[in-house]
């Protein structure tokens, strides 16, 4: 929580925020110290903003990090921590074999810089796991020919983009080529980088830490680094929150917690762009697994006397009635990723599928990664054939197609011969002894309040605006959270780096 009053700077060490973005690893620092950071250096405007907002006693600076001098913003005053989030597109696995940027994979060396220059007590790194593979980069070839692909594009007489491969003889500028990673050097730059800090006397360790092991709504698994030089110990936080909690444990923070179910959702069927294949069929088997075939399907109430659609999912269920515009009281939801195809080969894409609301979300991406809510509504079943409505006859074309024969068949034509599971004809969810129909299947994409909740910001942490009232929009909101460090998690690393030292605000 951001604190009302201005505080007093009578502290002994800065504390430097580089990549500071949204402000994730500011929140923490400021849950587990009880200040904020006395820097913080981003390139982007619109994320610099957003974080003045929310930390405005913090100093700030637009810049490219290395155009930053560490002495110069210090003022010769001593660094107590560190913290760097430096761009992980460019070794994440999700960027598949798309061509990689040298100077954004080198971000991190700008933590030597610092090191060498003001030598911080203690320096933390938050990154993707694939970081620890940083080689060299090489000129990716072409299969056939074994020249360079470069990253011109062409157009294919089957009217197909693809990289123009280099002609005979052609020497293609490093600038121009498609780089991948050298897979016989994986790993050498990282170790390089590991090395120059333990010669200028640090002890370094990594560990990877899954964000709802801390307290935080996402699956989000991280690599961070931690480093020190004052001669104290170097350890990680133990998991607070538990996948499957033991007696006296906390369970991980499930999806529904930070779901705002009334908002409006569409239905899958007849759209002006239909869904793709791809994520109609996610659809599809996270209603068979997490509502069909489940024996106690998560079901949330809407309360009909709301205009808000406040639901308890903790009360028993109050007689079921037809609400205005063909909305029913209860729906069962599942999460599923929307707009991504499958993928293969170099497009390989990474996802989630379908999972329980009772799960964590998966990792919260820039773009949001196509985490979406699919919802079940649902009638009460009095046994009779007018209770089998044109809307669940629709239902049930839909999802006996997918289970019968994994395709998906027109709405409009009749439903397909039945060879498994009678039930799905009705396709009816027994819940608390009730039969109840499907009626409908809705769809929306999360919202940036819900991804921020999810990954561990609070009520009150500012992101629809920047400090100067500047409004962002949706894709803006989405980018700044998928960057962000996880609060909570980060909160946990920040209490083990300073536990018993000074650097704590003491009221």
């Amino acid at each position: 929580m951001i604190r009302p009053q201005m505080l007093l700077d009578i502290h002994n060490e800065l504390i430097v925020d580089l990549f500071a973005g949204g402000g994730g690893m500011s929140e923490g620092i400021l849950r587990a110290l009880g200040r904020h950071p006395d820097i913080a250096i981003n390139h982007n405007d619109d994320a610099l903003s957003m974080h003045r907002a929310n930390h405005p006693q913090t100093r700030h600076f637009v810049a490219d990090v290395f155009e930053v001098c560490p002495h110069s913003v210090t003022h010769g005053r001593s660094v107590g921590h560190l913290h760097a989030s430096p761009d992980c597109t460019h070794h994440s696995q999700a960027a598949g074999g798309q061509p990689r940027n040298e100077k954004r994979r080198a971000l991190s060396w700008v933590v030597v810089r610092w090191a060498g220059q003001v030598k911080p007590r203690i320096i933390t790194l938050e990154n993707v796991k694939q970081v620890l593979q940083w080689g060299p980069l090489i000129a990716k070839r072409d299969k056939d020919t074994g020249r360079v692909v470069t990253l011109d594009k062409i157009i294919g007489e089957d009217g197909k983009i693809t990289n123009r491969v280099a002609s005979t003889g052609e020497v293609v500028p490093r600038e121009k080529q498609y780089l991948v990673p050298d897979k016989k050097r994986a790993g050498k730059t990282w170790n390089r980088f590991v090395r120059m800090l333990e010669g200028m006397g640090y002890e370094v360790k990594h560990k990877l830490m899954v964000s709802a092991d801390h307290g935080d709504g996402t699956t989000r698994e991280r690599l961070y680094l931690h480093a020190r030089c004052d001669g104290l110990p170097v350890y990680f936080p133990e998991p607070s929150y538990f996948k499957k909690p033991k007696r006296g444990q906390m369970k991980w923070s499930a999806a529904h917690e930070h779901i705002d179910f009334s908002i409006e959702s569409q239905s899958i069927f007849d759209r002006k762009k239909p869904l793709a294949e791809a994520t109609m069929r996610r659809i599809a088997k996270g209603m068979m697994k997490f509502v069909i075939n489940n024996a106690d399907p998560f079901i949330v109430q809407v309360t009909q006397s709301s205009a808000n659609g406040v639901h308890d999912i903790n009360n028993p269920l109050n007689t079921i009635t037809t609400a205005k515009g063909g909305e029913f009281t209860l729906i069962t939801p599942v999460m599923v990723q929307a707009g991504h195809g499958e993928g293969s080969g170099d497009s390989k894409r990474w996802g989630m599928g379908a999972k329980s609301v009772e799960a964590p979300f998966g990792t919260i991406v820039a773009n949001g990664g196509g985490q979406a809510l699919a919802m079940a509504h649902l009638q009460q079943h009095s046994g009779d054939k007018e209770a089998t409505t044109e809307s669940a006859l629709r239902v049930s074309a839909f999802l006996i197609s997918y289970y019968c024969t994994d395709n998906m068949s027109s709405v409009n034509e009749p439903v397909p011969t039945i060879t498994t599971k009678d039930r799905l004809a009705l396709v009816t969810v027994i819940y608390q002894g009730m039969p109840y129909l499907i009626v409908d299947i809705k769809l929306r994409m999360l919202k940036p309040k819900e991804l921020y909740s999810a990954q561990g910001f609070g009520k009150n942490y500012i992101f629809t605006h920047g400090h100067d009232g500047r409004q962002f929009s949706v894709a803006e909101q989405v980018r700044m959270v998928g960057n962000s460090v996880s609060p909570n998690t980060a909160a946990a690393l920040i209490r083990c780096c300073h536990e018993g030292d000074e650097m704590r605000l003491v009221a």
